[in-house]
C-alpha cells in the first residue's frame, strides 16, 4: 500500500467494484454476480451501459485491458461469496482487511446477524465508501464497524481492540485481492496478529502473487500492463510467495482447506480449462487453524 493510497481513493477498489457492478449484469451465469450492491452505486451512465450487452462489452474493453483479470476477479468473488452464504456457522467475528466497497457486510446481513464485523482501510477509501453508500441511502448494518488503518505506518492492535475486536474467538479473516501490494514485513506483522487473535477453527481467505509475478524480464506482454498500470496507480506489487503455500502457512499455525489456481477457477467457475494471462499470476486460498 504505496504513497499515493494515503492521500487518494484506492484505483484497485474501484476497479474491483466496478468489475463486480458489471458483472450484476451479466446474462452468462458463469459471469453474473449477485453483489447488487456495487450496482447500486455505479453512476447512472455506467449502469444505463452495463445493462445492454453490446454496450456492456464495449465498457469492460475500454476498462479491463488486461486479458484475464475480469475472469479472476469474478470467480473470485463467486468464491467468497459462497463461503459467506453457506459456511458462516459459529464465527463470531468476521475481519475484512484492505475492505474497499466491499458490501458483504449488507448483502449476507443475515448470515452474519450474529457476527461482529470489522473493515479496514485507508482512511480516503473508506470515507469514500460510507459518502457514496449515504448518498444512495444504503445503510451500513448495525453490527458493522469502521477501522481507519494505513496497514503499512501502524498496527493493527490497538485499533482493532479500541473497536471491540476480541482475542481467542472465532474468526474469518478475507484479506482479498490485498497481500500483492504490501511489503513483506508488513504482511509478516499482518499475519502474526491473525495468529495469535485467532481461536481454533478460525478461517483464513487471502489470495496471492507467484514471485514471477515481479519477474519483468519473464512475464508477458499482458502482465507487464497489469504491473505498470499499478505502479501508475501507485499501488505497485510488493509481496510474492515463493516456495509452498503450506509451508508458509504452517509458521502461522493455519492449515490448507482449499488452494484454487486459476485451472481450478476456470473449471469451477466458467466450465473451461483455462483462464487468460492475468488470472494466472494467481492462486486463491482457504485456511483453517
Amino acid at each position: 500500500m504505496s504513497k499515493p493510497i494515503k492521500t487518494k481513493v484506492s484505483i484497485t477498489a474501484q476497479g474491483t467494484c466496478l468489475m463486480r457492478a458489471i458483472s450484476y449484469y451479466e446474462k452468462d451465469p458463469c459471469y453474473k454476480s449477485e453483489d447488487f450492491i456495487a450496482s447500486a452505486i455505479l453512476p447512472s451512465f455506467l449502469t444505463t451501459t452495463a445493462k445492454y450487452n453490446f454496450s456492456r462489452a464495449i465498457l469492460k474493453k475500454a476498462f479491463f485491458k488486461v486479458p484475464g483479470i475480469y475472469e479472476y476477479v469474478i470467480s473470485r468473488t463467486h468464491f467468497i461469496d459462497g463461503i459467506f452464504k453457506d459456511e458462516l456457522s459459529g464465527i463470531e467475528q468476521v475481519l475484512i482487511l484492505g475492505a474497499g466497497f466491499d458490501s458483504r457486510a449488507i448483502r449476507f446481513e443475515k448470515e452474519l446477524k450474529n457476527s461482529k464485523v470489522f473493515e479496514i482501510d485507508a482512511a480516503p477509501t473508506q470515507q469514500a465508501k460510507r459518502i457514496t453508500f449515504a448518498e444512495r441511502n444504503i445503510d451500513f448494518p448495525k453490527n458493522l464497524k469502521f477501522v481507519s488503518l494505513d496497514l503499512i505506518q501502524e498496527t493493527l492492535l490497538d485499533k482493532l481492540e479500541e473497536a471491540g475486536f476480541e482475542k481467542n474467538r472465532k474468526c474469518l479473516f478475507l484479506l482479498e485481492g490485498l497481500t500483492y501490494y504490501l511489503p513483506q514485513d508488513t504482511i509478516v506483522s499482518m499475519f502474526n496478529f491473525i495468529s495469535n487473535y485467532a481461536a481454533k477453527g478460525s478461517q483464513l481467505i487471502f489470495d496471492y502473487a507467484f514471485a514471477s509475478t515481479l519477474n519483468q524480464e519473464s512475464n508477458s506482454a499482458n502482465t507487464k500492463k497489469h504491473y505498470q498500470t499499478l505502479v501508475k496507480a501507485g499501488e505497485k506489487p510488493g509481496f510474492v510467495l515463493e516456495g509452498e503455500i503450506k509451508d508458509f502457512l504452517e509458521k502461522y499455525s493455519f492449515e490448507v482447506m482449499e488452494e484454487l489456481d486459476s485451472v481450478k477457477l476456470a473449471k469451477k467457475y466458467f466450465n473451461t480449462d483455462d483462464f487468460q494471462p492475468a488470472a494466472q499470476q494467481f492462486k486463491l486460498v482457504r485456511a483453517v487453524k
